[in-house]
C-alpha cells in the first residue's frame, strides 16, 4: 500500500493533466460536436464588363426570378438586400434597349411566377449622403452567376426594384441584417444568412476588391463570400472592431491622408488631411467624402475646380494632363482611433482617381472626367467609396463583428487560394484576412499551462515545508526524549570509558543544597552557583535532580593523570564555586565560601550519613581516608588544632593516628602535618577578601584547563594516600 506521502507526491502530476485539460477545454468546446467539414467559401465571379456612369466598375451577375432574369449589381457592404432596376427605370429613355443595357439590365417583377409582392418601401441606405430612394420589394428565388452558372440558388429571398437614378445598376447587398417590412416580429433574412443556414458557407462573412482597370490589361473584382482569397493582399496586423452605430459598422480611424512633396528640395510627404477623422467604408458609392478643409487642400495640391452645378470636381483636358504627368499618389494612414495603435497604409496610384463620368450622372449632358472627391456636410458624411477598394482589400466577419483592411497584391499570374472563415463560437478569433487560422495552443491554454506549473510548484514547496518541519520536530522531540534519558543512561551500568566520555560532556545542571546549608549570598551577577544534591533526595533513577552511584572508582580520573576534563576537581573548589577564571587566566574571586563547619549549619556529615554523588561529569565523589568521611572527633580535633593552635586531647581506646586493639583491622589515621591549610589564596591586587576552605579537597576548578597563575598543593593527593 502508498503512504500518504506517496500519494502526496503523486498529486502534482494529476494537478498538471487538470490544468492541461482546464486550459484546452475551451477550444475543445468549440469544435464542432458532430465533426461536421467546414464549407468551404464561395468564389463568387465577376463578369467580363465595366459598368457605371461614375466609372468603370467590375460588376456581378445575379439570377431573379422564375424564369430566371440576369441582372448585373455592384457589390453593397451597406445595404441587406438585392436591388434591381424595374422597367420604369428606362421609361423616360429614348432607346429603351440601350437604357436597360447600360443599367445591367432590367427586372420584371411581373414576368416571375415565384415573387411575392410584398409593398413600397423605402430602401434605407445612403440616406445620410443625399441619396434617398423607395423600391417594390417582394419575396423571389435569386441565385449567383449568369447563365450556366453553378452558384448556389436560395427561394423566399428579399428583393426589391427601383427607377431612380442615383443608383444606376443594380445592388448585391451583402450585409446580413434582416429587413423589417411590418414590425420586428418578423424580419426577412438576408440572403448571407440563408447562405449560412443552409450551409453553403461556414459564417456570415465576406472579402473584396473593385477591380481596377487601369492595373494591366484591367483586373476584375474579386467577391469571396465566407472566406477570403489569400493571394490577393500584402499581410498586415491590424484588426479593426465594428462601430457602434449598425448603419455605419465599418468605420476606420484615418489619421492621415498625405501625398508625395514635388519638390525634390523638400521631400517631406504633403499632408491633405488637416485633421484625423473617422471614416464608414462603403462599397455601394464610388467617391470619397471628406471635411471642406481637406477638399480645399486637394484644389490646392492638384489644381482642382470644384463644380457647383454638379458638386463635382471636374477635371478638363488640360489639368488631366498636368495631373498625368505629376502621377501623384495618395496614402491612406489607417487605425482603429484616429490616434495611437498599429496603422496600416493603402497607397493609391493618379489612376485610381482618373475617373469618366456620363449623363445623366449628376445632370451631366456630356461624358467628362472628373476626380472622385465629394464634400461633405458633417462627419455623418465622411465615407470612403468604391474608389478607394480598387486598391484596398476589404473583408468583414459579421459574426465576429471585426474587419480588416490590406493593400491589394497586382499579381496578375497568382492563383487563388481561398480559406474559409470558420463560425464565430462567442470568443475572439484571431483569424483575419491576413491570418489563417493557426496550429498550436491559445493564449488561454498556455495562460492555463503555466497556471497549472505555478500551482504544482506551489504544492511542491509545501510539500518539502511539511517534509522539513516534521523532520525538524521529530528532530527536536528525539533530543529532548535523549536530554531526559541522559542521566538515566549514566547510572552503574556504564563502562568507565563510557563514565569518562560522559564525564566531559559541557552539560551543566543546578545542583541542590546540601540538607541544612545556608544559601550562599550572591556578590557577583557573573558568579556561578552550584550545590550538591541533597541526600535526602529520591534515589530513583528516572527522578530528576538525582543520579545513582558510580559502578567503580574508576568513574573519576586517576589521581595522577594530568589531563584535565570538566570532573576532574581543581584546588579550592567545594560546596560552591567562588571563583572563576576570566579571558586572561587569571582568577577572580567573588563571594566567601560557606564552610559546612561555620556555626550557621544545622548538621554537619558524619560516617552514619549515606555518601552523596554529584551528577555525571560534575563533581567526584568526596572521599577521605579509607573512603570514609571524618568522624565528629575528627573533625573536632582537627579544627581545635587549626583553629586554637592546641593539639587534640589524649586519645581515647580509639586512637587517631594507630590502630586500636580493639579493631580487627588497620585503621588509617590522618597525619596532621599533611592536612593543606587553607591560605590566603592569590587574589587580584588590592583585593583583601580572604578565603577559607574547610577541606584540602575544595579545590579550584576552571572550566576548561588549570589557570596559569594558580598553585595546586602537591600534598594534597597525600591526603588520599594509604599510610
Amino acid at each position: 500500500m502508498p503512504s500518504i506521502l506517496d500519494r502526496l507526491l503523486l498529486l502534482p502530476s494529476a494537478l498538471l493533466a487538470l490544468s492541461v485539460q482546464c486550459a484546452l477545454a475551451g477550444p475543445l468546446e468549440n469544435r464542432d460536436t458532430n465533426n461536421t467539414v467546414i464549407a468551404a467559401p464561395i468564389a463568387f465571379a465577376p463578369d467580363q464588363s465595366w459598368d457605371g456612369i461614375d466609372g468603370s466598375w467590375s460588376s456581378f451577375t445575379v439570377r431573379i426570378g422564375t424564369p430566371a432574369q440576369y441582372i448585373r449589381t455592384f457589390v453593397s457592404f451597406a445595404s441587406w438586400q438585392t436591388l434591381a432596376v424595374l422597367p420604369q427605370g428606362c421609361q423616360a429613355a429614348s432607346d429603351y434597349n440601350s437604357c436597360a443595357g447600360t443599367r445591367g439590365y432590367i427586372f420584371n417583377e411581373s414576368a416571375s411566377t415565384t415573387f411575392q409582392n410584398i409593398g413600397l418601401y423605402a430602401w434605407g441606405i445612403e440616406e445620410n449622403l443625399g441619396l434617398p430612394g423607395n423600391a417594390i420589394y417582394g419575396y423571389d428565388t435569386v441565385g449567383l452567376g449568369g447563365a450556366g452558372g453553378s452558384g448556389p440558388t436560395l427561394a423566399n429571398t428579399t428583393v426589391g426594384g427601383f427607377a431612380v437614378d442615383d443608383f444606376y445598376l443594380g445592388i448585391f447587398g451583402i450585409n446580413p441584417k434582416p429587413t423589417n417590412f411590418t414590425s420586428f416580429d418578423g424580419p426577412s433574412p438576408s440572403f448571407m444568412t440563408q447562405l449560412k443556414e443552409q450551409k453553403y458557407i461556414s459564417s456570415v462573412s465576406a472579402s473584396y476588391t473593385a477591380g481596377a482597370p487601369y492595373r494591366f490589361s484591367g483586373v476584375l473584382a474579386s467577391l469571396t463570400l465566407g472566406g477570403y482569397d489569400s493571394t490577393k493582399f500584402v499581410e498586415n496586423a491590424v484588426e479593426f472592431e465594428f462601430a457602434a452605430d449598425n448603419s455605419r459598422d465599418i468605420v476606420v480611424g484615418v489619421q492621415s491622408i498625405n501625398t508625395p512633396s514635388v519638390n525634390s528640395s523638400n521631400p517631406v510627404a504633403t499632408e491633405l488631411l488637416p485633421g484625423a477623422i473617422y471614416m464608414y467604408v462603403d462599397s455601394t458609392v464610388p467617391q470619397i467624402w471628406l471635411p471642406l478643409e481637406a477638399c480645399k487642400v486637394f484644389e490646392y495640391e492638384f489644381g482642382l475646380v470644384y463644380d457647383n452645378t454638379t458638386d463635382l470636381y471636374l477635371v478638363n483636358d488640360t489639368l488631366h494632363q498636368s495631373l498625368l504627368q505629376k502621377n501623384a499618389s495618395i496614402t491612406f494612414s489607417l487605425a482603429q482611433s484616429t490616434t495611437g495603435g498599429n496603422t496600416v497604409e493603402i497607397t493609391l496610384p493618379y489612376a485610381a482617381f482618373d475617373l469618366t463620368a456620363s449623363p445623366p450622372y449628376q445632370g451631366l449632358t456630356n461624358q467628362t472626367r472628373y476626380f472622385p472627391l465629394r464634400r461633405a456636410a458633417n462627419d455623418t458624411q465622411y465615407t470612403i467609396g468604391r474608389t478607394f477598394l480598387q486598391e484596398a482589400y476589404l473583408t468583414v466577419d459579421w459574426e465576429a463583428q471585426r474587419f480588416n483592411v490590406s493593400q491589394v497584391v497586382w499579381d496578375q499570374g497568382a492563383q487563388s487560394k481561398l480559406v474559409a472563415i470558420p463560425p464565430f463560437t462567442g470568443q475572439s478569433t484571431t483569424t483575419t484576412t491576413n491570418q489563417a487560422s493557426s496550429s498550436g495552443l491559445s493564449g488561454g491554454a498556455i495562460g492555463g499551462i503555466v497556471a497549472g506549473v505555478v500551482a504544482i510548484l506551489a504544492l511542491l514547496a509545501l510539500l518539502l515545508f511539511w517534509y522539513l518541519h516534521r523532520k525538524h520536530q521529530a528532530a527536536r522531540a528525539k533530543a529532548a526524549q535523549m536530554e531526559k534519558l541522559g542521566e538515566v543512561e549514566r547510572n552503574s551500568d556504564l563502562s568507565a570509558a563510557d563514565a569518562n566520555a560522559r564525564g566531559r560532556e559541557q552539560n551543566v545542571f543546578i545542583k541542590a543544597e546540601l540538607e541544612g546549608s545556608m544559601p550562599v549570598a550572591a556578590a557577583d551577577t557573573e558568579s556561578e552557583h552550584r550545590r550538591l544534591l541533597s541526600s535526602n533526595g529520591s534515589g530513583a533513577p528516572a527522578t530528576p535532580g538525582t543520579i545513582g552511584a558510580p559502578s567503580s572508582l574508576n568513574y573519576f580520573p586517576n589521581r595522577g593523570s594530568s589531563a584535565y576534563s570538566p570532573s576532574t576537581p581543581t584546588p579550592g573548589e567545594g560546596t560552591q564555586s567562588s571563583s572563576h577564571s576570566d579571558s586572561n587566566g587569571t582568577y577572580q574571586t567573588h563571594s566567601t565560601m560557606l564552610s559546612p563547619l561555620s556555626p550557621s549549619n544545622a548538621s554537619e556529615a558524619d560516617s552514619k550519613e549515606r555518601q552523596i554523588y554529584e551528577m555525571a561529569g560534575d563533581m567526584p565523589t568526596i572521599k577521605e581516608k579509607d573512603g570514609r568521611a571524618l568522624s565528629e572527633k575528627e573533625a573536632m580535633a582537627r579544627r581545635e588544632r587549626i583553629y586554637n593552635g592546641v593539639d587534640s586531647p589524649p586519645r581515647s581506646a580509639v586512637a587517631l593516628d594507630e590502630p586500636s586493639a580493639e579493631q580487627p583491622r588497620e585503621r588509617r589515621t590522618v597525619n596532621p602535618e599533611e592536612v593543606v591549610m587553607t591560605d590566603r589564596l592569590a587574589p587580584p591586587e588590592n583585593d583583601s577578601l580572604v578565603r577559607h576552605r574547610a577541606f584540602s579537597f575544595e579545590e579550584l576548578r576552571t572550566q576548561g584547563t588549570k589557570t596559569e597563575g594558580t598553585s595546586t598543593n602537591a600534598s594534597s593527593d597525600d591526603l588520599y594516600s594509604a599510610k
